[in-house]
C-alpha cells in the first residue's frame, strides 16, 4: 500500500528511540550536575596525579599535610588528568562524565545483547533499563563503577566470540577502574565457567590472566589494610534501599526460563549469583551493580510474554507491547526502605512513577553544584594562596568540593574508609579556612583573633579567611607509575588488544 511506512528492523529502530529519548532528556537535565559528592573526589585526585607526575600511591591532596596510601583503582583519574591537562575545566568534566556515562552504558548494553542474543531481547532490555531510575542515578553519581560494568560487558562479549586475550584485557581493566564492579564480573565468569562445561577452561584463563594483571594494584591495596577504618562508611546510602518489586517479580521467572536457553543465556544467571556479593549492601545490591542482572533477567520474561502473545489476536498483541512499554517507560513502581543510621525504625514509602524516563522528566535529584556559592569562594582561595598551601573547612564536604575547583590540597577528605598517617589540628594545617555562615558569631570571633585570621572572601554560604599562622605546606609524592610509562603501558596494551587485527593487515 502506497504511504505505508515500512520499518526494515522495528526492533532495533525502537531502541534507538528510546535511547535518543534518554540521551535528550540527559542532556537537558546536565545543568543540575554534578548531583554527587563522589566526582569531586575524582576531581581532586586527577589534580594530585598532575601535581605528582603521573599515579601516586599517596593521598597528599586529601588529609593534608600527611595524607594517607591511595588505593582507588586509577583509570578514572588517569583520563580525568589527561582532560584537565589539555584545558579543559573541572566542572565541565564533571558535567560531561555524568551526562554522557548512563547513556553509554545504556548503548553498551543494548548494542551487548543485539550482537550476542537478539535485536528483539535488546529492545527489552532497553525498555527494562529505563524502568529504575535510582539504577540509572547510580551510573551517573558512581561514573568508575559504571566504566568497569561496561568493560566487564565487553569482555564477555568478547569471551563469547572466542577472544580470550581480549576478554581477560577488559577484565583486568576492570581492576583498575573500580575495586566492588571488577570482583562482581570476575565471579561472573567463574559462576559461568561452573556452569557451562564447554566454556570453563577459557574462563578460568581470562580470570587468571586478569588477575595477574591487576596483581601490583593489589599489592598497592594491601599495604594500605592497617589504614582501614569502618568510621568513614557511607551509613545512611548503606541502609537505603530502593526496590523494584515488579522488576524482581518478573526476573524471578526469567531465572527459570534460561536454563530452557541455549548456554550462552546462562550468563544471566552467572551475573546474578555474582550479584549477591553486595548483599551486605543492600544500595549497591538493589540499586547500583547488582541491578544489572535484574534488567537482564526481567527482560528475558518480558520477551517470553511477547512470544506468548503472539496466539492472540494482531489487535491484542498491540495492546499488550503498549501497555508494556507506558508501564516501564513512565510508571515503574518502587518500594523504597530506609532506615536512619541512628534510628532503629525502618520508613517506607511506595513511589508509583519511579522509571528513569520520569525521574530525569520531573528533574528528581538533588545537585550538589552552586556557582553563586561556589565560585567567589574558589576566587578568592585561587588569588590569596599557592597551589602548595591547603584549605580547610568546617562543613567535611566542602573543603574536597573547594580544593578540586580551586586546584588545593585540603585537610578534610571524601571517602574516608582510608585514614590519615597523621591529623594536627586544621587550623594549624590550612593556610585557607573557609567557614559556614550558620556558625556561632562568637565562635568566628574567637578563631579569628585566635589565629589571626583575615577575610578574603565571601558569599551567601561561605566565609573565606586566610590563616597567617599556617604552619604546613603540601608534600608533593612522587608517582608510582610516571605519565611516560603510563602511554608506554597503554600503546602495549592496545597493542595486545588488536594485535590479530594488526597481524591480518601486514600479512596483507
Amino acid at each position: 500500500m502506497r504511504g505505508e511506512l515500512k520499518i526494515e528492523n522495528p526492533w532495533r529502530y525502537f531502541s534507538w528511540v528510546i535511547i535518543g529519548a534518554f540521551g535528550l532528556l540527559q542532556l537537558l537535565r546536565s545543568v543540575m550536575l554534578p548531583q554527587f559528592m563522589d566526582m569531586y573526589y575524582h576531581l581532586q585526585v586527577a589534580w594530585g596525579f598532575i601535581q605528582s607526575g603521573g599515579y601516586s600511591g599517596w593521598d597528599f591532596w586529601e588529609y593534608a599535610p600527611f595524607g594517607r596510601p591511595h588505593i582507588y583503582p586509577p583509570f578514572f583519574h588517569i583520563l580525568l588528568a589527561l582532560f584537565m591537562k589539555l584545558g579543559f575545566s573541572a566542572i565541565f568534566l564533571a558535567k560531561f562524565f555524568e551526562s554522557v556515562t548512563p547513556v553509554v552504558f545504556l548503548i553498551v548494553i543494548w548494542d551487548f545483547v543485539r550482537k550476542n542474543y537478539s535485536e528483539q531481547l535488546g529492545f527489552f532490555v532497553v525498555l527494562a533499563f529505563c524502568s529504575a531510575f535510582a539504577f540509572f542515578i547510580s551510573l551517573a553519581n558512581h561514573v568508575p563503577a559504571a566504566l568497569a560494568l561496561i568493560f566487564g560487558l565487553l569482555g564477555f562479549s568478547e569471551f563469547l566470540k572466542g577472544r580470550i586475550l581480549r576478554s581477560a584485557i577488559l577484565l583486568a581493566l576492570c581492576f583498575y577502574t573500580h575495586i566492588g564492579s571488577s570482583w562482581f564480573f570476575l565471579l561472573t565468569f567463574i559462576f559461568y565457567a561452573l556452569m557451562e562445561k564447554d566454556k570453563r577452561i577459557q574462563a578460568l584463563k581470562t580470570v587468571v590472566f586478569a588477575l595477574v594483571a591487576a596483581l601490583p594494584l593489589f599489592v598497592q591495596q594491601l599495604q594500605a589494610l592497617g589504614f582501614m577504618q569502618a568510621a568513614g562508611l557511607d551509613m545512611h546510602e548503606k541502609f537505603l534501599c530502593q526496590i523494584k518489586f515488579v522488576d524482581y517479580l518478573l526476573a524471578f521467572f526469567g531465572l527459570f526460563l534460561v536454563f530452557k536457553m541455549p548456554a550462552r543465556y546462562k550468563f544471566f544467571v552467572s551475573l546474578f549469583l555474582a550479584s549477591l556479593v553486595f548483599l551486605s549492601y543492600p544500595y549497591r545490591f538493589f540499586s547500583g551493580e547488582g541491578y544489572l542482572a535484574v534488567v537482564f533477567l526481567s527482560a528475558i520474561t518480558l520477551q517470553e510474554i511477547w512470544l506468548r502473545s503472539k496466539a492472540c489476536a494482531l489487535t491484542y498483541r498491540k495492546i499488550i507491547c503498549g501497555l508494556l512499554i507506558l508501564f516501564f517507560l513512565f510508571i515503574s513502581p518502587t518500594l523504597s526502605l530506609n532506615k536512619g543510621v541512628h534510628a532503629g525504625k525502618i520508613s517506607y514509602e511506595l513511589k508509583w512513577m519511579d522509571s528513569a524516563l520520569c525521574g530525569m522528566i520531573f528533574a528528581k535529584g538533588s545537585t550538589i553544584w552552586f556557582p553563586r556559592e561556589y565560585q567567589p569562594a574558589v576566587e578568592a582561595i585561587k588569588k590569596n594562596s599557592l597551589n602548595t598551601e591547603i584549605i580547610y573547612s568546617n562543613l567535611n564536604i566542602v573543603g574536597p568540593i573547594l580544593g578540586s575547583l580551586a586546584q588545593r590540597a585540603t585537610a578534610n577528605a571524601l571517602l574516608p574508609e582510608i585514614g590519615p598517617k597523621r591529623q594536627v589540628p586544621a587550623l594549624e594545617a590550612a593556610s585557607i579556612i573557609v567557614l559556614t555562615r550558620d556558625l556561632d558569631e562568637g565562635l568566628v570571633r574567637n578563631l579569628s583573633l585566635k589565629y589571626g585570621l583575615v577575610k578574603i572572601g565571601e558569599s551567601k554560604i561561605f566565609q573565606v579567611f586566610k590563616n597567617p599562622t599556617a604552619l604546613y605546606t603540601v608534600k608533593v609524592s612522587k608517582p608510582v607509575v610516571s605519565f611516560r610509562m603510563i602511554i608506554f603501558i597503554t600503546i602495549l596494551v592496545v597493542g595486545l588488544f588488536f594485535a590479530p587485527e594488526l597481524a591480518g593487515i601486514f600479512k596483507k
